[in-house]
């Protein structure tokens, strides 16, 4: 009964045709994939991030999606130009339907001369998207020969490809604020896929690959020496579909006799009408490593048992020159 369930859900989807961007439960941990003006938001001079998240498993074949970006923000090529590339890849159910993206994105920071540390950053990506599908891996009622399923028997199914290659494009723009008070905010709209191109296995030209509008903001509000308070929110749009999702990561801050940085943390999510998501994660050094597992409140709980999906993602910043982590500094005897 899962299985049915969850195929009815699958084919109708695409059929439907209109097919949603990957996307993760810990989406600040995926800045390319959030807004390409994200791209070298960060104190370093590369950063390495990738995501693993597995879903769906208690229903049919897991939906396992891979994300991996690179970004520089050295200015190499221009003052405040920053670059990086990501790439994305999808599997989801039995008929390992795949989709493979690539994208180049750039961005121009702009600094504002007042007391308070501001930016605005413009961004832009451009890529190619390639989605497959093995029509042959389903099974048809003219399968069943009576008794059982026969896979050597013809479907009469008729498809006019099993693969497809688009282009693609996306904008947008992001502002931070650090105050007084060491709070920082930051917040950032953008909109992706702007070149609408038909997208499909059944040879429907209205099916189109939807723009996805997305707004998003962020805080780290230091309750004290040790304590940040980490609140999120997400709010994005693709044709029919709308997603909220709001929380908050909580973190303690360490640093020893040593210099080394050390801030466990953890945090809960709500994306509406889905799932909760719980998070736990490590910030050691330049090295961030997080987990989170979503909870299933959607429709489709009946059939998944409640159980949503695994996530796991890293950063790591690479600086070509690196000072050492102190908490004060000595006055050099000729001051």
């Amino acid at each position: 009964m899962k299985k049915l369930l969850f195929t009815i859900f699958f084919i109708g989807s695409l059929y439907a045709g209109i097919g949603q961007d990957i996307h993760f439960s810990q989406f600040y941990r995926s800045p390319l994939m959030l807004n390409p003006a994200l791209t070298g938001n960060y104190n370093g001079d590369w950063r390495f991030t990738g995501n693993q998240r597995s879903q769906w498993r208690a229903v049919s074949r897991a939906y396992n999606t891979f994300g991996f970006s690179v970004e520089n923000n050295e200015g190499d090529l221009k003052p405040n130009l920053f670059y990086g590339i990501n790439y994305m890849n999808d599997v989801a159910g039995d008929g390992d339907y795949r989709t493979h993206e690539f994208n180049l994105s750039v961005a121009q920071q702009f600094l504002f001369k007042s007391k308070l540390a501001q930016k605005l950053v413009v961004g832009a990506q451009f890529g190619i998207n390639h989605k497959l599908i093995d029509f042959n891996a389903f099974k048809y009622d003219l399968q069943f020969n009576g008794y059982k399923y026969d896979g050597n028997l013809p479907s009469n199914e008729l498809f006019t490809n099993e693969r497809y290659t688009n282009v693609n494009s996306s904008l947008g723009v992001f502002y931070a604020r650090t105050f007084k008070s060491a709070l920082k905010i930051e917040t950032g709209v953008a909109a992706f896929n702007l070149i609408r191109q038909t997208e499909g296995f059944i040879g429907n030209p209205t099916i189109v690959r939807d723009r996805r509008f997305v707004v998003h903001a962020n805080a780290v509000y230091p309750i004290n020496f040790e304590w940040d308070l980490m609140p999120g929110v997400l709010f994005q749009t693709q044709g029919v579909y709308r997603e909220l999702n709001i929380g908050s990561n909580i973190r303690y801050v360490q640093l020893d006799k040593k210099g080394e940085y050390v801030a466990p943390y953890a945090g809960l999510w709500f994306r509406a009408k889905d799932a909760v998501n719980i998070v736990a994660g490590l910030y050691y050094n330049n090295w961030v490593a997080g987990i989170s597992y979503d909870i299933n409140i959607s429709q489709l709980s009946p059939a998944s048992n409640v159980r949503g999906g695994l996530e796991l993602s890293f950063q790591y910043i690479l600086d070509i020159f690196k000072p050492k982590n102190i908490q004060y500094r000595i006055c050099p005897d000729f001051l």
